[in-house]
């Protein structure tokens, strides 16, 4: 990969990370307010109610595909490591566009939900696309990186580190 596409797929990590980390740290700060203002003051903030629903949509979207990148993800690969090498490349496109297919449906159809709604919050007084939204950007960040993938996957088979070509198929030893 360029140094220009390698720039924009890590500065996109960067601010994945950012953006999750913060929205993780105001989850927590607020859950905390939540439950010290309960126990020890017998106070409960309204707002304490609705804004961690809110952040933590967004924190699970963002860190999930901050972790996709970084192939951090639980995965099965049991199938896969038994086809024969040949195989396993087609397998591997075929993961690739069927996640990015995945993500594009979930960006098209949650875009559309987010957009649709009129609503706001009831204490927070701001309109639920904020909240909805996390989940399209989600996505969008996910094809992102699965686009990244795919293009690394064709410079190791087609470009200059074809890796696969020296290494022996299981399946026939």
């Amino acid at each position: 990969m360029n140094r220009g596409g390698k720039f924009f797929f890590d500065k996109m990590y960067s601010f994945s990370n950012i953006l999750a980390g913060c929205a993780f740290a105001a989850l927590c700060i607020s859950v905390g307010i939540q439950v010290a203002s309960r126990y020890l003051f017998n106070v409960s903030f309204a707002w304490a109610e609705e804004f961690p629903l809110f952040i933590f949509l967004w924190v699970c979207f963002i860190a999930a595909a901050a972790a996709y990148r970084q192939d951090s993800h639980l995965g099965v690969s049991l199938v896969f490591d038994r086809l024969p090498l040949r195989f396993r490349k087609v397998a591997r496109y075929f993961e690739l566009f069927l996640t990015l297919a995945f993500f594009f449906v979930i960006f098209y159809y949650e875009s559309d939900v987010a957009f649709s709604l009129s609503s706001s919050f009831v204490v927070l007084k701001f309109p639920k696309i904020y909240y909805f939204i996390g989940i399209p950007v989600g996505a969008l960040i996910f094809m992102i990186f699965v686009i990244e993938k795919i293009i690394n996957q064709l410079q190791a088979d087609f470009g200059k580190g074809a890796y696969l070509k020296n290494e022996k198929d299981p399946a026939e030893a």
